[in-house]
């Protein structure tokens, strides 16, 4: 695709500083010019990328660092950006706040980081002059590896004003001033709690955002934005999403009380055989005919609390449901809803579905908001094969179960502290985290230290080319690097064996475990490793290393080569035995478990080109030492 891209992340000094409505804005301008907007969200909220969609007419994905793991990200953003002429990433907070200030993990600013965009920071600029300049600077020195690359005041007072704040940034060697917005009311979301009314509720007609285009279209410096904010397009991830059996239907809650999902969420299960269908717990009279299961995701059942137990139907409907022993997953709002009844701030009472004998309670603070990490107690929700998920918590309301339950889940939070939460009642799943599935979590995630190296994987069949290529990657890298292959830990038996499954089998020997170790333990240490590896043979040896290399940079590169060059190269082979039909399998099945970032095809290219190709699309962090 030859057609130029484009790519920035808008972010904030603050919270409330408008954030949202400045990307909303962009959006629609930018769709009216004819141009497909691809919308993103950092951080855990379902409700702006709501919004989104209704400005640009395509669904938005979040981005999250710590949820996700950057690697996560980058998948994300290669998959649906590599599509769109522009793309949007909507920050979360102020542009370094995150999970804790030890860290940026989940931040705006480790998003921007991660995928390397340029930033464009809306200033708060009522009331301030050339005050203006000393804010950029701060923002802008902050972290030097971060493009702050221009400037969005919002909340100007005139055109003169946006002048005074365009000439005080240029006077300083500040970004350049990209657009200024003054306060409109029309432009105004209507807030609840900690953050903007659902889109479902709150939804906003087209004609609004043809308005907020076009005065848009005044305010912004387009030729400035488009030239610094051209990018090098993503590139589309070559190897196809997985697909699985059909495992049946199943029916998604989905309505002005049940709206907050993740699209991700929503797009693994697709992956994973579901069959998705929305209904209305507020408007359906029955559940969708055949459905196999049901998620109830979170939203605001208290708001809509006469409605949902004016609809005795439906809520008799999901008790036969339950009983039948259909499966039910819900979250938060679903999870209330699933109660015997809810109470309301001022005491009324209202019943709900009574799959779980409790009590809703609402109450008038925040009880409780943030990142958190749980281990599953039972199978994870819709055969999903995650045993350790992360997500995010928030709600103002708390359960009183009238009898014990089988917890979910085993959560712990930012300061590690831990308890046993949800309801795992056989066919009944639920908790009131919002729990994120799209990237599964290693089973043993260790916190980053100081220091560390960096990883480059390669996996692939035997034959494949991976050695060569880690010798002409080491040769042209500019700094030292090591390379770990699994031919040399296998020379370490008295047998000597050539293969490593059957190393493993005849020896009882620790080969992965040891080589996994070593291969840890030198990044920690600082290290820049390449890995020659056959990790594919087994989804356990994959997930025993990712464990092991939690929270160090790595790179997984799927290494690839055409059948009939791969057994002719095996034929050949004079420093071991060669054994074409052990290499015809691994050409079918070595990347069966295998998730990767990257791939290359060894089969026509020289070693040289192949190495060349792959260290300039590693990500930064690879390329330079590590501070």
């Amino acid at each position: 695709m030859n057609k130029p891209f484009h790519a920035f992340c808008i972010a904030s000094t603050q919270s409330g500083g408008g954030k949202t409505t400045v990307s909303l804005a962009l959006m629609a301008a930018l769709s009216v010019r004819g141009l497909r907007v691809q919308a993103f969200k950092c951080g855990p909220d379902y409700i702006d990328p709501s919004f989104h969609r209704q400005a640009t007419g395509l669904p938005s994905f979040n981005l999250d660092t710590w949820m996700m793991g950057k690697n996560g990200v980058r998948t994300q953003w290669a998959r649906h950006a590599s599509c769109a002429d522009i793309a949007i990433c909507e920050g979360v907070m102020g542009l370094f706040d995150a999970r804790s200030p030890e860290s940026l993990e989940g931040s705006t600013a480790d998003c921007a980081l991660t995928l390397g965009l340029p930033v464009l920071l809306v200033v708060q600029a009522r009331g301030m002059a050339g005050s203006i300049s000393a804010v950029v600077r701060g923002f802008s020195q902050h972290h030097p590896g971060l493009n702050i690359a221009g400037v969005i005041a919002n909340g100007v007072g005139s055109a003169a004003h946006a002048d005074l704040l365009r000439r005080a940034l240029d006077r300083h060697g500040m970004p350049p001033l990209v657009a200024a917005f003054p306060n409109n009311s029309e432009w105004t979301l209507p807030e609840r709690q900690l953050g903007l009314v659902p889109a479902e509720e709150e939804a906003r007609q087209q004609s609004w955002f043809h308005r907020m285009a076009a005065e848009t279209e005044k305010r912004v410096n387009w030729e400035l934005l488009m030239n610094i904010t051209e990018s090098r397009r993503p590139e589309p991830l070559k190897v196809p999403l997985p697909s699985a059996p059909s495992r049946g239907i199943l029916a998604a809650a989905r309505d002005n009380a049940f709206c907050f999902y993740y699209e991700d969420n929503l797009e693994r299960l697709r992956q994973t055989g579901w069959d998705i269908t929305c209904f209305s717990p507020l408007e359906d009279a029955a559940l969708p005919e055949g459905a196999k299961a049901l998620y109830l995701g979170g939203g605001y059942p208290e708001i809509f609390a006469d409605r949902l137990e004016g609809n005795e139907a439906m809520r008799k409907a999901i008790l036969d449901f339950a009983r039948n022993g259909g499966e039910i997953f819900a979250e938060c709002g679903g999870y209330m809803y699933l109660c015997k009844e809810l109470v309301l701030p001022d005491g009324t009472r209202r019943n709900m579905c009574g799959v779980i004998d409790g009590t809703a309670r609402m109450g008038q603070k925040l009880r409780s908001l943030g990142y958190r990490e749980a281990v599953m107690e039972t199978e994870a929700p819709f055969g999903l094969p995650s045993t350790r998920i992360r997500g995010h918590e928030f709600h103002w309301s708390r359960i009183e179960l009238n009898r014990p339950y089988p917890p979910l889940y085993t959560v712990a939070d930012k300061n590690g502290n831990t308890s046993r939460e949800g309801v795992a009642d056989k066919n009944v799943k639920a908790g009131y985290i919002h729990l994120y599935w799209g990237t599964e979590i290693p089973d043993h995630p260790q916190e980053p230290q100081p220091g560390l190296g960096r990883v480059i994987l390669l996996n692939g069949a035997s034959s494949a080319g991976k050695s060569t290529l880690a010798r002409t990657m080491q040769r042209l890298m500019k700094e030292e690097a090591m390379i770990f292959s699994m031919d040399d830990y296998l020379a370490m038996s008295r047998g000597r064996h050539e293969n490593a499954l059957d190393a493993v089998r005849e020896t009882g020997l620790p080969f992965i475990e040891s080589f996994h170790a070593a291969i840890a333990e030198a990044a920690r240490k600082g290290a820049l490793v390449i890995v020659d590896h056959v990790i594919g043979e087994s989804s356990v040896w994959v997930r025993d290393l990712l464990n092991r290399l939690s929270g160090i940079p790595r790179s997984l590169v799927r290494v690839e080569c055409r059948q009939d060059i791969l057994l002719g190269r095996e034929r050949c082979r004079t420093d071991r035995t060669p054994d074409p039909a052990h290499a015809e399998r691994q050409h079918g099945s070595i990347h069966r478990h295998f998730p990767h970032d990257l791939s290359i095809d060894t089969s026509e290219a020289t070693p040289q080109e192949c190495a060349m190709e792959l260290i300039n699309r590693l990500p930064r962090e690879f390329l330079m030492p590590q501070e």
